[in-house]
């Protein structure tokens, strides 16, 4: 009985049932890739796939681990079934009559943890099924093996020292004492034709990796080769394996079902659809026809050049970007489909579309427009699209459908498959963040690596594209380039001020007009020149820091002076945010104005709240202070706005705002500068090249100038910007070296700021309400329900939580080690208008 497969593997399955599944999983995923000559043959990665899945838990069929998930699934109450099978329960009884005491006493005196430790052990013995002469190649498969619960470390010494592919004496030890307890006939029957695993291989692995083992040769070969395949590779195994491991124990029928099906392609006719019936028959706005007109010049063009890689669409703001770029990408869509045709896959391959935002603020209005779009069409399920960012919700639909196949699956259980589904981008269209996609192929993280398979042969709409960190594009464009060679990925830059992203920028075809022409009419047309960038007060002042006082008064004249126009003003710190609007609404008449105030300091369902007032039809004259939060993708409309010194993009970006619609005849955006710049815009040279290019420019620069303007400035910063090449190299080269751990701490899109707190605000029942139900997910015993509660309670109690800067803020008693404080004490601290109360005019929040 100890001999035959009844190996258990979890609580509710034995290690065949888990092996096994895990094979079926990634191979169906593996097969549905295409995979370029460029990278490694699909018959290498087939044989490496597969030796991943047999062996990642060879460790399991020691007698340590096997005797520890016994006494889990006798204690598990969920898994009666699965226990009470005649050969479960015969196994498990032999198992404790003939074995439990002896491995008892064997584990008396020492880490029991590390006994049933069993990653390292398949990780080795994975290496006698494969027969590769690259010693690189060995290292890989060792280390995914190895790190398939955890982060993905440097490839021959981890930060903090231990080896990942050696082994020291206490690691051989260790598996020298699982090695003699363990099941390798058993295992044997579970293993595939071809594969095949020996107790007396031990010997030779222990001398290669203990004795013999060198780690200079190997680091020497690593350093001296340009190879960014291997970075790749690891990548993509590592994610097929995460997939699968995890994609086994998640998903139930149906949803496994879901998981490896076929994508379907979005109809062609999608967008065209829904723009006849959302927008067919209503009254045109004077800029309708310029936006008809960009629409189909980018979807002709999309037809045209779909064989390539990397496009382009440059817009101003304003123009119908979103559902331009949603139908360029289904047009790339159908020409992907026909470039993957061949006699053994006559269908093509489906590629995800993924559309990308800078911010998650965002993400909801997107997500709400496409789901839209799908509804609208007969053959179109709105279960094909998902949102992926920190605040998500997973897709309902899919949670009620996991219910529906059986009626005893728990609602933690539905949420676990959605949640496995979302975070895994396995629908046909993902909304997500540049966080999500970036920090998942620069990162080291097991969680943020799964989704990787998937990011290959995909669709990227790269929305608000300038506002990736000029210093990274080196390194962005090395990485796009090469998935863009081995997996036939296409990206699409969407933008009103497109960046020199690239090296090369013939590379990228701007979909608007390949030869720009087009492109720069769109900008010049009579029709969109909206507004005038006013410089008058920065040239008054020599594009220096002018008095608080003297904008005060400058501003509140402009406000009396125009009493049918509304106005938004931009700064750069809350701190000087909130000052102007407490003095506005101390010296402004609010029986004719309404005074509004949005920044990242006002709690997120706030901040809807007054982007919707801010967007009503009527009433008083709206009066808008900000901060930078306003600048992409939040759909409103002002008359006259005054911006705070930026860079030339942001300043673009808030100029968007601007006469939106062209509804009042020409809007004003007046810039001045109130000393506060360099804390929200740290690369300064981005604020010298922007001071050098606006002196060189008239006092008043017309919306049809600012095509030239924001082409000088990408070129300059392209040009001028010197460590934007040092800290793309040192990316590129750790990528090159396997050095995982160095390329997550050297790419950060936000940086931790521990000067603040996360405070969750009872300011309302509702919150109460909320905070409760946090309350009792936290008191949940098992790890992963609690996981799996917590995670379906967080858009929700994020919607009440903000930071509080640590310096001013009295934390309350028994909350200073709390992950998230209960701010039973905030009114003393927050406004529910204006945010937390700074005031100390010397700090300044960004």
């Amino acid at each position: 009985m100890l001999s035959s497969s009844n190996l258990i593997s979890h609580p509710d399955r034995t290690l065949k049932m888990h092996l096994d599944s895990c094979d079926e999983i990634s191979k169906k995923l593996l097969a549905m890739k295409f995979i370029a000559n460029p990278f490694f043959e699909t018959s290498f990665l087939e044989k490496m796939r597969q030796i991943l899945v047999y062996f990642h838990d060879f460790g399991k069929a020691t007698d340590y681990f096997q005797l520890k998930i016994i006494e889990a699934t006798e204690k598990n109450t969920e898994n009666d079934k699965f226990k009470k099978k005649r050969e479960i329960a015969e196994y498990i009884q032999d198992f404790k009559r003939l074995k439990k005491r002896i491995v008892q006493a064997d584990q008396r005196g020492a880490d029991e943890d590390r006994l049933t430790q069993h990653a390292k052990l398949g990780a080795y013995f994975a290496l006698t099924c494969f027969k590769e002469t690259d010693p690189i190649l060995d290292g890989i498969l060792i280390r995914i093996i190895r790190r398939h619960h955890g982060y993905l470390t440097n490839f021959l010494m981890s930060l903090s020292w231990n080896p990942q592919i050696g082994l020291d004496e206490d690691e051989s030890e260790l598996l020298e004492r699982q090695v003699a307890c363990t099941a390798f006939e058993a295992y044997q029957q579970i293993l595939p034709e071809g594969l095949t695993v020996r107790r007396e291989d031990w010997a030779i692995l222990k001398k290669r990796f203990l004795e013999d083992f060198r780690t200079m040769p190997l680091q020497e070969k690593l350093s001296q080769q340009p190879d960014i395949r291997y970075f790749f590779l690891q990548h993509l195994m590592f994610s097929l394996l995460l997939s699968a491991d995890k994609g086994d124990m998640m998903l139930k029928g149906e949803e496994k079902i879901k998981l490896l099906r076929e994508k379907q392609p979005l109809p062609l006719n999608l967008i065209d659809l829904h723009k006849r019936r959302a927008f067919g028959g209503k009254p045109s706005q004077p800029i309708d026809a310029q936006r008809e007109s960009a629409y189909q010049a980018v979807a002709e063009n999309a037809k045209k050049y779909g064989k390539a890689s990397f496009f382009s669409i440059t817009l101003p703001t304003g123009l119908g970007k979103t559902l331009t770029a949603y139908n360029a990408a289904i047009l790339l869509q159908q020409a992907f489909i026909e470039q993957t045709k061949t006699d053994a896959r006559p269908q093509g391959v489906v590629p995800r579309i993924v559309y990308t935002l800078p911010f998650t603020s965002i993400i909801d209005q997107n997500c709400a427009i496409f789901k839209e779009i799908l509804d609208d069409h007969p053959d179109t399920s709105t279960t094909w699209l998902t949102k992926n960012h920190y605040l998500s919700a997973y897709n309902e639909q899919y949670a009620l459908e996991a219910q529906s196949d059986e009626a005893e699956v728990e609602t933690a259980l539905a949420v676990s498959e959605a949640e496995y589904l979302a975070e895994g981008w396995e629908q046909e269209v993902i909304v997500t963040t540049f966080i999500q996609f970036l920090e998942g192929i620069f990162t080291n993280k097991n969680r943020d690596l799964r989704k990787f398979h998937n990011m290959t042969n995909a669709i990227f709409i790269l929305d608000e594209v300038q506002a990736i960190p000029t210093k990274y594009y080196g390194a962005i464009e090395f990485v796009m380039r090469n998935m863009a060679a081995f997996f036939n990925t296409k990206f699409i830059f969407v933008t009103a001020t497109q960046p020199i992203l690239f090296k090369k920028q013939a590379d990228i075809i701007e979909l608007t007009d390949p030869t720009f022409r087009r492109t720069r009419q769109f900008f010049e047309d009579e029709q969109l020149n909206r507004m005038d960038i006013d410089q008058t007060l920065l040239k008054a002042s020599d594009y220096g820091a002018m008095e608080e006082q003297d904008f005060i008064q400058i501003l509140i004249q402009d406000i009396e002076n125009q009493p049918d126009k509304s106005f938004l003003i931009i700064v750069n710190t809350i701190a000087q945010s909130q000052w102007i609007y407490n003095t506005l609404e101390k010296r402004l008449n609010l029986e004719d104005n309404q005074l509004l105030y949005l920044s990242s300091s006002i709690l997120p369902f706030k901040r809807l709240e007054v982007i919707e007032a801010i967007k009503a039809k009527g009433g008083k004259r709206k009066i808008v202070v900000s901060t930078q939060v306003v600048e992409a993708g939040v759909d409103i409309d002002l008359d006259r706005v005054y911006r705070d010194f930026a860079p030339i993009d942001s300043i673009n970006q808030s100029a968007g705002r601007c006469n939106r619609n062209k509804l009042k005849g020409r809007g004003i955006v007046k810039l001045f500068h109130l000393g506060k710049c360099q804390y929200v815009y740290r690369d300064t040279s981005l604020l010298e090249i922007t001071k050098r290019i606006l002196k060189s420019r008239p006092a008043f620069i017309a919306e049809n100038q600012l095509f030239e303007l924001n082409n000088e400035y990408a070129q300059a910063v392209r040009a001028g910007n010197t460590d934007l090449k040092n800290d793309s190299d040192k990316l590129i080269k750790a990528m090159q070296q396997l050095q995982l751990e160095d390329v997550a701490a050297a790419f950060t899109l936000i940086p931790d700021d521990n000067r603040f707190l996360d405070v969750f605000v009872p300011c309302e029942a509702a919150a109460e309400a909320i905070w409760k139900e946090y309350e009792a997910c936290r008191k949940i015993e098992n790890p992963f329900l609690r996981k799996d509660a917590l995670k379906a309670i967080q858009p929700k109690l994020l919607q009440y939580v903000t930071r509080f800067p640590k310096k001013k803020y009295t934390i309350p008693t028994g909350e200073e080690k709390a992950f998230l404080i209960y701010g039973r004490n905030w009114k003393s601290f927050y406004d529910l208008i204006l945010g937390f109360e700074l005031k100390d005019p010397a700090i300044q929040i960004i």
